[in-house]
């Protein structure tokens, strides 16, 4: 097979034409097309559907492309594994990130990083979607709660710590919290609603009691931990939510942290990605800056 015909095509997806293609790779048009059409016929089936104005990948299509990246990876890391630049970290990362975990913890130390490592570059993407990690050629992703697919490696960061809030307006209107047993209606609850997040059921511990479940109805699901906590604020219902993201609003008294001597289960936070046989040193060093940032206690989730 041709690897450059191979780095034509990965060009052309990823500029979404010829003439684009040809312009980065410094060849002509025909000559694009000409790769594409060889690697195609080499291959026995066809990997994009051409049109007047768009260009779409074809089922066996995408699947090449993700294996392409792949396979251009595995060539360009053994390069530099035997030449005079393989200490030299570099290239491009594709991070994906729960939103509020990369904004107010991750972001100062990606930053960091990418200080001291400017000739890495960084696509990153702070969503609470579910993500495919091998499909979408995703390089570190950080899974809140627990992992389910095992074809994956999963390296623990940290231990988020949950607390149940309220506005002091919220328990005006509805009365104090004062144990487990007031946790029932006309109480009621704003819910982070989030798919990608594997986290336990909603479970209490009382001081020398036994764990109990909390059940109270919600009046607003939303799906990320920042709408959930405007509306707490606004008083909309209580809320189990990050304790770090709740400390400012318990100075200002903006939110009354409830039943603090109770426990509640923590929520382990990891990186996770594919694993290869040749990671990328930007890869394998990013994920250590990380590990180190929170087993120093620096990029701690609580």
């Amino acid at each position: 097979m041709d690897l450059n015909a191979v780095s034509v095509f990965v060009q052309v997806v990823e500029c979404g034409s010829f003439t684009h293609a040809a312009e980065v790779l410094d060849m002509t048009k025909s000559t694009v097309s000409r790769k594409l059409a060889e690697l195609e016929q080499h291959l026995g089936v066809r990997l994009i559907t051409r049109s007047t104005r768009s260009l779409v990948l074809t089922p066996e299509g995408e699947r090449f492309y993700t294996s392409s990246l792949q396979m251009l990876e595995i060539m360009n890391q053994a390069e530099l594994e035997v030449t005079a630049n393989q200490d030299l970290i570099r290239g491009p990362l594709r991070v994906v990130f729960p939103v509020e975990l990369g904004q107010q913890v991750l972001a100062p130390y990606i930053h960091q990083f990418l200080h001291e490592y400017p000739n890495v570059t960084m696509n990153l993407e702070l969503t609470n979607r579910e993500v495919d990690i091998v499909g979408e050629g995703i390089d570190v992703y950080a899974q809140i709660g627990e992992l389910v697919d095992s074809s994956l490696v999963s390296r623990y960061l940290a231990t988020s710590t949950r607390v149940i809030v309220a506005s002091p307006q919220y328990l005006d209107k509805f009365g104090d919290i004062e144990s487990h047993e007031d946790l029932v209606p006309p109480h009621k609850m704003v819910q982070v609603s989030n798919k990608a997040a594997r986290v336990p059921k909603l479970t209490i511990t009382p001081p020398n009691g036994e764990q109990v479940p909390i059940e109270l109805p919600f009046q607003l699901r939303v799906n990320t931990v920042t709408a959930c906590l405007s509306a707490c604020i606004d008083s909309l219902g209580i809320a189990v939510l990050p304790e770090f993201i709740c400390r400012e609003h318990f100075e200002s008294g903006t939110l009354v942290q409830l039943l603090p001597d109770y426990q509640m289960p923590g929520v382990s936070v990891s990186l996770v990605y594919a694993e290869r046989q040749l990671m990328p040193k930007r890869k394998k060093e990013f994920i250590d800056y990380l590990l180190n940032a929170a087993s120093s206690g620096r990029g701690h989730a609580k």
